[in-house]
């Protein structure tokens, strides 16, 4: 067994990974089952950048459903990772994925998304998180914010697409919205200038 700390739902608990490779966490007296092992950065609010945002997609992708790549377009079309000043402007606690407050609202809304249920029961499990209890300035921190983004998108009615032109246009209309200011052009040509600054990132599986 290996113990080490970790946080949990603003707080530190302490973690002993067994050998099946669980892990039980103790969180003011009380035991916390959980299968994801995440850095501090994970979850602590205002943490920005490539490597804690990586983190969290690849896990909870891995949790409840990988998107293409689309999470990632996500986060560097939102708030460039959140590197970008207004990601955590005070009043709007939507995060490096600028989840709103109704999309938020929508990720807990199982009467009119029964499927979520089963989303929300391995958000539990891998995180100890109960997501009903979960408030909306909780997006603040990184592993909120991928989870709420990844569980927005299991409320859309269409399926994430593949290539990069589909995806934008996509995101225009669920993500963003005819509300938002964002443009189909706009998230292509941001994430084909992410592209040239990160040579390593692969067109693969964009399309």
């Amino acid at each position: 067994k290996q113990w080490y700390q970790r946080r949990v739902r603003g707080a530190f608990c302490w973690i002993v990974t067994s050998a099946s490779g669980s892990s039980i966490g103790i969180e003011s007296g009380r035991n916390i089952s959980t299968t994801e092992h995440l850095s501090k950065e994970a979850w602590t609010e205002k943490a920005f950048g490539e490597k804690v945002v990586d983190e969290v997609i690849d896990s909870v992708e891995r949790i409840i459903g990988e998107t293409k790549k689309f999470l990632k377009k996500i986060a560097v079309v939102e708030s460039k990772l959140g590197e970008d000043p207004d990601t955590f402007r005070a009043g709007y606690n939507g995060g490096i994925f600028q989840v709103d407050h109704i999309a938020f609202l929508n990720t807990q809304d199982t009467a009119s998304h029964p499927h979520l249920t089963s989303q929300l029961r391995k958000v539990k499990l891998a995180y100890g998180i109960d997501w009903l209890a979960v408030v909306w300035n909780n997006l603040r921190k990184p592993i909120y914010c991928a989870i709420a983004s990844r569980l927005d998108l299991w409320t859309i009615p269409a399926s994430i697409p593949a290539s990069l032109e589909d995806q934008a246009r996509y995101w225009k209309q669920y993500y963003n919205t005819k509300a938002g200011k964002g443009a189909v052009q706009g998230f292509i040509d941001r994430w084909n200038d992410y592209k040239k600054h990160h040579p390593d990132v692969s067109d693969a599986n964009e399309s």
